[in-house]
């Protein structure tokens, strides 16, 4: 039928498609992807020749309304990411909303994801959790990246750069050091990884690596603060040390006090002691 189609493609091994996803590629008068040259070694290999056509960030308001054009002429179009599931971390969401306004059909092909691939093989509970992306590097915005990571009841997904993984690592030590999290690197692909434990445990194995590559998926063990009813000095003082590199002492105070109804004497004490 007619429309766009947001097919999933493998996350590493070529093998992980649907026969669903590679009739639709087949039928497709057009196939949006990140970078040809990597959805290019998908379509060659399962005899593809269709049109593909580069769709990111950087030239999607301008194609746009070139594709529409195409799907009010009732051809298929579809999109596709270097891997996984389209849109998630990825360009599209400006199309596919622009679809909806046009009344153009949609349709979902689903097929493989690194986050449910990876929290399914991470030990970590998998019945209720929060994917946040990529770890921001503005700073205001990495505070509350890691906020939001101590914070959350659920377990976490999240992606990082192989660059950035010694760092995050030393981050999570020094703010949830007993927490249990799973690096997933090189999913389905030949050099698959998966390395479970505290954060301390995680960063030894990697610390001796010069050159770490890959796709990496962190999955982290959530937390019960928001159902206890009394708050260890320890817990406290992650809360202080997060919010300690923007806000001063007194709003550090309000802050942990009216989110979790900890004595203000209390944090006022946790932070004194901490300076001396």
């Amino acid at each position: 039928m007619p429309g766009l189609y947001i097919v999933s493609t493998p996350i590493g091994n070529l093998a992980d498609i649907s026969i669903r996803s590679l009739s639709a590629l087949s039928l497709s008068s057009l196939i949006l992807c990140e970078d040809t040259r990597t959805s290019k070694k998908l379509t060659t290999k399962y005899g593809i020749k269709n049109s593909l056509k580069a769709f990111h960030k950087f030239n999607s308001t301008k194609e746009i309304p070139n594709i529409l054009r195409k799907l009010k002429e009732g051809l298929i179009v579809s999109i596709i990411s270097d891997a996984g599931t389209p849109l998630i971390s990825d360009p599209g969401e400006s199309l596919v909303n622009k679809c909806i306004e046009e009344k153009i059909s949609v349709y979902s092909i689903p097929g493989a994801s690194s986050v449910l691939g990876s929290v399914v093989v991470s030990g970590i509970d998998a019945s209720k959790f929060t994917f946040l992306g990529f770890s921001p590097q503005v700073k205001k915005l990495k505070e509350n990246f890691l906020e939001k990571i101590i914070y959350s009841n659920e377990t976490v997904i999240i992606f990082e750069s192989p660059k950035r993984l010694k760092k995050l690592l030393l981050t999570l030590i020094e703010n949830i050091p007993s927490r249990k999290i799973a690096v997933i690197r090189e999913l389905t692909k030949k050099n698959e990884e998966v390395v479970r434990g505290v954060p301390q445990f995680i960063y030894d194995q990697f610390n001796d690596r010069i050159n770490i590559k890959g796709e990496i998926t962190l999955v982290i063990e959530g937390t019960d603060f928001d159902k206890k009813n009394q708050f260890s000095n320890d817990e406290i003082s992650v809360l202080i040390n997060l919010y300690r590199k923007t806000l001063s002492d007194k709003d550090i105070v309000t802050k942990i006090s009216n989110k979790f109804n900890v004595s203000k004497r209390v944090v006022y004490q946790l932070i004194i002691d901490s300076k001396k």
